[in-house]
């Protein structure tokens, strides 16, 4: 009966977890974007929106 118990709130602690994370990926989803490129931890905004690929003035 134990086990019973404890599986059964191992159950509702991992769909409570699992509802957390998709609406928090939701959200980052979301607020992602506006521009900046991410690329190895450097941001850094394209300046060349005519080509598909980003450069950075030097």
């Amino acid at each position: 009966m134990d086990m019973l118990i404890l599986a059964r709130r191992f159950t509702i602690i991992t769909l409570f977890a699992a509802v957390f994370a998709v609406s928090f990926s939701a959200v980052v989803n979301r607020n992602a974007g506006g521009g900046v490129q991410s690329h190895f931890g450097a941001n850094y905004t394209c300046v060349d929106t005519s080509s598909p690929f980003c450069r950075t003035i030097r």
